[in-house]
């Protein structure tokens, strides 16, 4: 741009229709006037004929100069025209003056429009920014960049090009406004050095500037491909990836013969750093859900083959359910892990965006530096709640496989043992407005897995306190009698909000929870249902109705002296 960002010139007498006497535009030129050229020029020329309210800018002129006569000073928003037609927005400050006797107005003109181009493109950014983090397909997040991208310069048309995995041949990734055929014909396309703006871009990783499509040897190959569509300009830049390795191009067409302003080189350097944020994003969703489709194929196969030679393993109902269970975990761990990811990349890019403009020399606004707060504040919570969710995920399948192979026997009090699981779900919920009511005898000894059992009891008690007692407190009594058979017949009871039906029937589903997103998991009752039916050799049921609370009933095998012990 070749106009001052802030140009001072004065006004002889106070009234619009006089000339211009002198500017202090050293020389530089002013809305593409020379500063010599506007002396003698009447300030109503280098307006438009009306401000973007609709007002005639001459007589609006007229009125804002009466009134810095009587102010002394004013400052207002206003549009002002280039020697070209186009019109920039400014901000006018009016000082009245006098110099040698005679009354005078300085004004200074102030272009806002940079200003102006640098926030939307900053809102487009961060639009963008949030389509990728929420996990947006690919192809409208290109879609809305192009769009993005286009609104503020009348004429121009985007595209995004992709370059295939094997680096040779060009997909076509958006260009909304381009039209069909065109965008038909650049699939498959090569790249080289002398194939249009985009495969040479590519081709020689460089920005490839063309202004003329007709004339230019670029498009040697091409120009009869995008002539017939009235395309005569086109400038493209390569998009990297993480690597810097090139994975695409982005493109602006104009239908004239024009170089880029620096806006639009402004705009383009943009574009391809949140293209190159887009199309990586994609490229790892789909290597994620490859390598879970390889995971499932693998744990299937695995699954058909011991289901085979059932015959030969006693424990082939178990193990085809680790195969599932194992799928389940893969799955479950890519939602949480993928999120955390994005968020990074996400702040990477933020991060990164700023970085530039500081070594660039550009100076920062305050809000610029609490919006990147702001966002880095919420993006690094998210990757904390997203990479806790997973270790918890991890913990809970431990629980499964290690449970087996540290868990000693022992004779244990069972009072005890409730009442330490109490104590260690105390230290990590808040349990204020839950009481527990243990009403077990004193000195009642089993002997079994007592860890086992105290992790079963903590589940249990820790699922009363998240699902029963949401919004207000209650009681869990915990009590135990013996049945047919010298079993006991231990009972976890709250007087919470109870379950639905549908709810109770998938409650010892692995990943069924109906407080995803709220720290849920899904592996807690099946995690205490697996090691009932397992290690303790029992059995684990649930009784509920909503509105009058669940009974978690645990029936196990008695030895013989406690039975007489609980029956005493």
């Amino acid at each position: 741009m070749d106009d001052m960002t802030h140009v001072a010139i004065l006004l002889a007498k106070a009234t619009p229709g006089l000339p211009i006497i002198g500017t202090a535009a050293g020389r530089a030129k002013v809305l593409g006037y020379d500063p010599l050229a506007l002396s003698g020029m009447p300030l109503s020329l280098l307006c438009p004929l009306r401000q973007p309210d609709g007002r005639p800018s001459a007589e609006t002129l007229d009125e804002v100069l009466a009134q810095v006569q009587l102010a002394g000073a004013l400052s207002l928003p206003w549009s002002l025209q280039t020697r070209t037609g186009e019109t920039r927005p400014h901000e006018l400050h009016l000082t009245l003056t006098e110099r040698d006797g005679e009354t005078q107005v300085a004004v200074c003109l102030v272009d806002v429009s940079r200003m102006q181009f640098a926030e939307v493109l900053n809102q487009a950014k961060n639009e963008l920014l949030e389509m990728v983090a929420t996990g947006q397909p690919l192809t409208p997040v290109l879609n809305r960049l192009t769009a993005l991208i286009e609104s503020p310069f009348d004429g121009l048309y985007c595209t995004v090009l992709l370059l295939d995995l094997e680096g040779r041949r060009v997909r076509v990734g958006a260009g909304p406004r381009m039209p069909a055929g065109y965008m038909q014909a650049l699939e498959g396309a090569e790249i080289g050095p002398t194939a249009g703006s985009c495969g040479t871009a590519m081709f020689d990783d460089r920005l490839v500037i063309v202004d003329n499509i007709a004339t230019h040897p670029l498009w040697t190959h091409y120009r009869d491909l995008a002539l017939p569509y009235g395309f005569k300009a086109c400038w493209s830049a390569p998009i990297h990836g993480p690597s810097q390795t090139v994975i695409g191009s982005f493109a602006m067409y104009y239908r004239e013969v024009r170089r880029p302003t620096p806006e639009e080189l402004a705009a383009l350097n943009a574009a391809t750093h949140l293209a190159g944020i887009a199309i990586d994003q994609e490229r790892r969703a789909e290597e994620r859900r490859r390598a879970e489709q390889w995971l499932e194929e693998q744990v299937n196969k695995r699954t058909r083959e011991l289901l085979a030679a059932q015959d030969e393993l006693v424990n082939s109902r178990k193990l085809a359910a680790l195969g599932q269970l194992l799928s389940g975990i893969a799955h479950e761990l890519n939602t949480p892990l993928g999120n955390a990811l994005l968020s990074a990349s996400a702040l990477h890019a933020s991060s990164a965006g700023l970085a530039e403009r500081m070594a660039d020399g550009v100076p920062l606004k305050r809000q610029e530096l609490v919006n990147w707060v702001a966002q880095t504040r919420t993006g690094t919570e998210l990757i904390e709640q997203n990479v806790d969710r997973a270790l918890r995920l991890v913990s809970r399948f431990k629980q499964l496989t290690e449970g087996s192979g540290r868990a000693v026997r022992s004779r244990f009090d069972l009072r005890e043992a409730v009442l330490q699981a109490w104590a260690r779900v105390r230290t990590h919920l808040d349990v204020e407005r839950v009481r527990l009511s243990c009403e077990l005898p004193e000195g009642f000894m089993l002997n079994g897995y007592a860890d086992v059992l105290q992790q079963v009891l903590e589940q249990l008690l820790e699922n009363a306190c998240v699902h029963a007692f949401r919004e207000q407190g209650g009681q869990i009594r915990v009590t135990a009698r013996r049945t047919a058979g010298d079993r006991l017949t231990l009972e976890v009871r709250d007087d919470g909000a109870g379950m639905p039906a549908a709810d109770l029937a998938r409650a010892f589903e692995p990943f069924f929870s109906t407080t995803f997103g709220q720290g849920g998991s899904g592996l807690g009752l099946f995690v205490a249902h697996s090691l009932v039916q397992g290690m303790l050799g029992g059995n684990l049921e649930l009784d509920s109705q909503p509105g009058k609370g669940t009974t978690a009933r645990l029936e196990l095998q008695l030895q013989a002296d406690a039975a007489l012990a609980l029956a005493a």
